[in-house]
C-alpha cells in the first residue's frame, strides 16, 4: 500500500509538471501576442528638443521630465538643438519619424520655430512648449513657462530699493522670447524712476562664453556703468568675469534670472546681487502632466505660468546652494 501511494504521488507530481510546462509553452509559442512585445507597444514615446544643453538648467529640466515619464513606463527621446533653429526644426521631424507621440520643445528662436511646429501639426503630434514661448502659440497644445516678465520686475524693484540711481548695461538674448520678457520687465519697471537709465545693451545668447567678451567691450564704451541686468545666470557669470577683470567689482550690482546653484552661491558670497529663481522641477512636472493630457484628449489650458522668486543675500539660506529649486 505504501508503495502504491508513493507511485500515485509521483504520477500526480509528474502530471502537474507536464501541465505547467504546457501552459508555459502555450504562452510562449501559441498565445496570440508576445507579452513583452505588448508591454513595449503600450509604451508612450515622447520627444524633447531644447535650445541648448550647454546650460545646466536644461539638464535639470530634462532629468525631471524623464523621471516623470519613465515612472509611468514610458520613453523620452532627448535632442539638443545647439542654438540652431534649422537643426531644431529637423529634430522635430526626426522625432516624429522615431515614433514620438508628443514633443516637448524649448525654441531656439521664438518665430522661426514655426517650421518645426507646422511639421508636428501636420503629423498630428502635439507640442508642449517648455520654458520659452513661441510666436505661433496656436500651433501648440500648451506652453509651460516661468513668469519671465515678473522676473525682470523683481530684479528692478530690488535695484530701486538699493540705490538712488544706476547706469545700467543689459545682457540680452533677443531671439529667445523668455529672455526678452525678463529684460522688458526690468526696463519697464525702472522707467519713471529718476536717475535710473540704460546706457547700452549687448547680445549674449545666454552663454557665458559670449557674455564675457561682450561685457568687456561694453565696459570700455561705458565707463560710468555700475549695474548689469543679465537675462540668465550664465550671462551674469560672463559679466562678473569681465567686471572682475576690469577691477570694478566694488562698483557693480549684478542681477540675473535662474536661481542656479552656482548663482545662489555667488549671491551668498556677495558677488551677484540677486538671481530670480526659476523652478525647473515644477516646470517639468507640469509639462509632463500636460503632455499626457494632450494624448488623452487635449490640454485643459493653453498656458501654464510658474511663479518666480527673487533670491538675495537676505534669503539665500532659505533656498540653499546645493541644487535647484
Amino acid at each position: 500500500m505504501p508503495d502504491r501511494s508513493k507511485r500515485l504521488l509521483e504520477a500526480a507530481g509528474m502530471l502537474l509538471i507536464l501541465a505547467l510546462t504546457a501552459v508555459v509553452l502555450y504562452v510562449l509559442l501559441l498565445y496570440p501576442g508576445d507579452i513583452s512585445a505588448q508591454q513595449t507597444e503600450n509604451r508612450k514615446i515622447f520627444g524633447a528638443t531644447y535650445m541648448t544643453m550647454n546650460n545646466p538648467y536644461y539638464h535639470v529640466l530634462d532629468s525631471q521630465l524623464r523621471a516623470e515619464i519613465e515612472a509611468r513606463g514610458d520613453v523620452l527621446l532627448t535632442r539638443d538643438a545647439a542654438m540652431d533653429q534649422m537643426r531644431q526644426n529637423q529634430e522635430v521631424r526626426d522625432l516624429i519619424e522615431e515614433g514620438a507621440q508628443a514633443i516637448f520643445l524649448t525654441p531656439v528662436e521664438w518665430d522661426t520655430v514655426r517650421e518645426g511646429l507646422e511639421a508636428a501639426n501636420r503629423a498630428g503630434v502635439p507640442v508642449i512648449v517648455v520654458d520659452a514661448p513661441v510666436q505661433d502659440a496656436e500651433l501648440v497644445a500648451c506652453s509651460v513657462l516661468s513668469d519671465n516678465y515678473q522676473a525682470g520686475i523683481l530684479c528692478a524693484e530690488h535695484l530701486v530699493s538699493q540705490r538712488d540711481s544706476a547706469k545700467i548695461i543689459l545682457l540680452e538674448h533677443i531671439t529667445a522670447r523668455s529672455g526678452a520678457e525678463r529684460v522688458q520687465g526690468f526696463v519697464d519697471t525702472i522707467q519713471g524712476h529718476d536717475g535710473f537709465s540704460v546706457l547700452a545693451s549687448g547680445e549674449s545668447d545666454g552663454q557665458i562664453e559670449n557674455a564675457m567678451p561682450v561685457m568687456e567691450e561694453l565696459l570700455r564704451q561705458n565707463l560710468e556703468a555700475d549695474t548689469v541686468m543679465s537675462l540668465n545666470d550664465p550671462s551674469a557669470f560672463g559679466a562678473l568675469a569681465a567686471i572682475q577683470g576690469a577691477g570694478l567689482s566694488g562698483r557693480f550690482l549684478v542681477y540675473s534670472v535662474d536661481g542656479s546653484p552656482e548663482g545662489k552661491a555667488l549671491v551668498q558670497d556677495g558677488l551677484l546681487t540677486a538671481t530670480c529663481a526659476q523652478f525647473p522641477t515644477r516646470i517639468a512636472k507640469e509639462a509632463a502632466a500636460q503632455g499626457y493630457l494632450a494624448l488623452e484628449g487635449g490640454c485643459c489650458q493653453k498656458e501654464v505660468i510658474v511663479p518666480v522668486e527673487l533670491v538675495t543675500a537676505e534669503n539665500v539660506s532659505h533656498y540653499g546652494t546645493d541644487g535647484w529649486q
